[in-house]
């Protein structure tokens, strides 16, 4: 959506009683007003409706309020859903629904199998399609709470930098100039914008990990970044920099701010949006040895993180562990098909199939770690074997993270580690 259109959806959405916030509020979706003020404008009492929405509608928590059916002119009473997973074809790339109801007394939207007498020789639909399971919040592994969502450090030209030699006599050294590390993802208005570059004190340069710096036991490639914070934790704007006496970073930041505030489309300060939820500072004191696993992908990929330096970015969870072996056990784990295959359900689906892993992993009831466990030990010892094979694999220049992950992948099944990660992780499971 264009700023101006992202403007008139918050209203109408919030006014239409649709609009979810909190850590929910990026995920709203059009669908949901759409379906509102359709029914708003073209049903009368009574009138029935039925519209074909994404299979989200069904489970996730920004559809919350479209599935209670109380809204700010009327009502929706839900009557029934077809679930139609990917087996339908051809019309849609993704998972998707239809519901149907009344503009009525509110009641929750349930889901059911579609009919036979749907099908047609143009429209396959699957007999007993399984719904998706709902997305859990709670229960599962203890492990939930201890794992959290990485920084939001973005838009990524305030960020992400690469450094450039300026050959100044009398130049601080412990102040290096760098520019914007600039790629062909950037949307606008940010890709419009031109490169920052400012001396920035060497403490406020981090490694920072994205969801592609993550292969199956092996951290691939860090990217350098100018992050505003202290060792302690404490997140600084340009004003702070500058009572700090940091003038590199506060020359950077007052650039990023007055960029930030011109082109935002929200009221946040540009260190909010860095800080969150705190998921940035959350990251401070940095622990000496964390576990990482990417938030998305076709097949998981989960690592040990063994400095005090490295930031976390958004697209990776992490969590701080007490031990090696406490920490292999967690990867072998991550990594594996069995927990993978187990927890597929629970993940939103894109035209690919399941996509999202966020904290699904943790519906499963994956026990803390117990070193006098033996199918923990076992576990641990196998994820050993598994990062010594990722760490001797030579791979090409320049590959990309996506198959840099499949060589990893590999070389660990041909090694016969997969296979017993595989079955002590369900021995694991269904102990």
């Amino acid at each position: 959506m264009s700023p101006d259109l992202q403007t008139r959806f918050k209203e109408l959405a919030k006014r239409e009683m649709v609009y979810v916030r909190g850590k929910l509020a990026t995920q709203n979706d059009l669908s949901a007003l759409f379906t509102v003020r359709a029914t708003m404008l073209y049903l009368r009492s009574g009138g029935r409706l039925g519209f074909v929405l994404p299979m989200a509608a069904l489970t996730r928590g920004q559809f919350d309020p479209l599935r209670r059916g109380s809204f700010h002119t009327s009502r929706i009473g839900w009557d029934t859903a077809w679930v139609m997973n990917d087996d339908v074809q051809p019309l849609f790339p993704v998972p998707s629904c239809v519901v149907f109801g009344r503009r009525t007394a509110v009641s929750t939207l349930p889901y059911r199998d579609a009919p036979e007498d749907v099908a047609d020789k143009q429209l396959k639909v699957l007999e007993n399609a399984p719904a998706l399971e709902t997305a859990q919040h709670s229960g599962g592994s203890s492990y939930r709470k201890h794992f959290r969502n990485g920084a939001t450090l973005f838009p990524r030209l305030f960020v992400f930098v690469e450094r450039q030699q300026m050959g100044r006599l009398g130049a601080d050294p412990s102040a290096p100039f760098v520019v914007s590390r600039r790629n062909n993802l950037e949307k606008k208005p940010w890709k419009d914008l031109p490169s920052m570059a400012n001396r920035v004190e060497t403490e406020f340069l981090y490694p920072v990990l994205l969801g592609e710096s993550v292969l199956p036991y092996r951290i691939f490639k860090p990217f350098e970044g100018v992050v505003p914070v202290t060792d302690k934790g404490d997140v600084l704007d340009a004003a702070a920099a500058l009572a700090r006496g940091c003038d590199g970073l506060h020359g950077w930041m007052s650039k990023s701010e007055a960029a930030w505030n011109e082109h935002r489309a929200t009221e946040i300060s540009l260190v909010q949006q860095f800080d969150y939820y705190g998921k940035l500072a959350a990251q401070f004191p940095i622990a000496p040895l964390r576990v990482v696993y990417a938030k998305s992908g076709t097949l998981p990929a989960a690592a040990i993180l063994r400095d005090q330096k490295t930031i976390n970015e958004n697209r990776l969870y992490w969590s701080p562990v007490a031990s090696e072996n406490e920490a292999k056990y967690l990867v072998a784990i991550l990594n594996s098909e069995t927990a993978r295959k187990r927890v597929e359900a629970y993940q939103s689906r894109g035209q690919w199939g399941a996509r999202d892993f966020d904290k699904v992993i943790f519906n499963l009831p994956i026990p803390r770690f117990d070193s006098n466990n033996k199918t923990h030990a076992a576990l641990a010892k196998a994820a050993a074997d598994a990062e010594k094979i990722a760490a001797a694999i030579q791979l090409p220049e320049g590959v990309k993270f996506q198959r840099a992950r499949g060589l990893v992948r590999t070389a660990i099944t041909k090694a016969g580690v997969a296979k017993r990660i595989d079955d002590l992780v369900a021995q694991l499971l269904d102990g």
